[in-house]
């Protein structure tokens, strides 16, 4: 059985492996909760899809049940497996450039800009490599295990921990600037939301449904506030964990949860706007004033960002475990279960293109950038695609 055919939450901390395991693997043949997923459904295609190169960066995600996302620069593309290979590929042919063979554990996926790439391991540890060779720039031990993508302004590089720690690193040297703190729940989703930093500023996620502001210059609490609130009998049906991305945009901290809320916050103060009922533990994205999410179930939304209105919602993949969405022009593009990628309409949401990428599923939502899709399999095969109107 592959991790995808699991029904229940997707990724759960070690300490309650073990104790879930029957639940999980239930849900895979006589769950009577579990989704039946759609078939493909029909469509009128209005682009044609074009894959621009194709190249494999190790193994992928294995059986580890995390996310590895690539990431993506002006030049080049950098991804890797969870057993620690790392390359540098050219986003213009998909060429390797380098490629290095760290042995981390690689978890959560890549960041890279200022000619470093970061990345977290399972063990704790902070990395930076030189974009230019895979060299490495530095290494620092954090106090637990870094699901999150870490992010950088070029002076600081900021790291979230399964612990509840934010911690902020030199940029050049590795050195540990300051920690911040706050509780968590006993049983959390496995894998964390990517901070932002924005205006002097890092925002956090958290798995206790909180969203914190703290100045990136000295890691002091701006403000804290919880955007849902954990409801049910069992830990299980209390998760509410932040736990893909904050969006900041317009003045606003865009957050959704898992069992919980999609909401927005005031940038300055944490002063709430609006929230409205939806679960998700993977990527949102945004353009033109939208939000777009895929949900637990498989239902893909349009959210007004000043209303929290649904412009349209797409049902049509309902069951077929989405990844989080990306935006590429007026398009939102998701991956399925069965290695599918599906191109909605912004506007509408209507399907208007499909390309099968891998058999095997994806290892974490695409990425857009400059009108590319760059997607990686959970078997470790890495590609770019672009569309054209038919």
């Amino acid at each position: 059985m592959k991790p995808e055919s699991v029904t229940s939450p997707r990724r759960l901390t070690q300490v309650f492996a073990a104790m879930l395991a029957g639940v999980l693997l239930a849900g895979c043949s006589s769950n009577p909760n579990a989704i039946e997923p759609n078939d493909l459904p029909d469509f009128d295609a209005s682009y044609k899809v074009k894959r621009l190169w194709k190249e494999g960066v190790g193994d992928g995600v294995e059986d580890s049940q995390l996310s590895l996302r690539p990431a993506v620069t002006q030049q080049q593309v950098f991804a890797g497996d969870v057993q620690g290979e790392v390359y540098g590929i050219s986003r213009d042919n998909g060429k390797r450039q380098w490629r290095v063979k760290t042995e981390d554990r690689i978890a959560g996926g890549f960041y890279a800009g200022y000619g470093m790439v970061l990345y977290g391991t399972r063990e704790g540890m902070a990395v930076a490599l030189s974009t230019e060779t895979g060299e490495t720039l530095w290494r620092t031990q954090l106090s637990g295990e870094v699901l999150a993508i870490p992010v950088s302004d070029g002076s600081v590089a900021v790291f979230q921990t399964q612990d509840g720690h934010v911690t902020a690193l030199d940029a050049d040297s590795g050195e540990q600037l300051w920690d911040y703190e706050t509780p968590v729940p006993t049983l959390t989703l496995r894998g964390l939301a990517q901070p932002t930093i924005d205006g002097g500023k890092v925002y956090a996620g958290f798995a206790n449904a909180k969203v914190a502001a703290l100045e990136l210059s000295t890691g002091t609490p701006i403000w804290e506030q919880r955007i849902a609130e954990a409801t049910g009998r069992s830990e299980l049906d209390r998760l509410t964990d932040v736990d893909n991305n904050l969006i900041v945009e317009g003045g606003g901290v865009f957050a959704a949860t898992f069992q919980g809320k999609v909401a927005v916050v005031d940038q300055q103060n944490g002063r709430p706007y609006w929230d409205k009922d939806m679960s998700t533990a993977e990527i949102i994205s945004a353009d033109t004033g939208r939000l777009f999410i895929a949900d637990d179930t498989g239902v893909v939304r349009s959210v007004d960002m000043r209303s929290g209105s649904v412009l349209w919602k797409q049902d049509k993949l309902y069951g077929r475990r989405l990844t989080g969405t990306a935006v590429q022009g007026n398009l939102v593009a998701v991956g399925d279960f069965e290695g599918y990628l599906h191109w909605l309409d912004g506007d509408d949401g209507s399907i208007v293109a499909r390309k099968r990428h891998d058999g095997d599923g994806f290892a974490g939502t695409p990425v857009s950038y400059d009108g590319v899709l760059y997607v990686l399999s959970y078997d470790g095969k890495l590609a770019a695609y672009q569309l054209e109107r038919r």
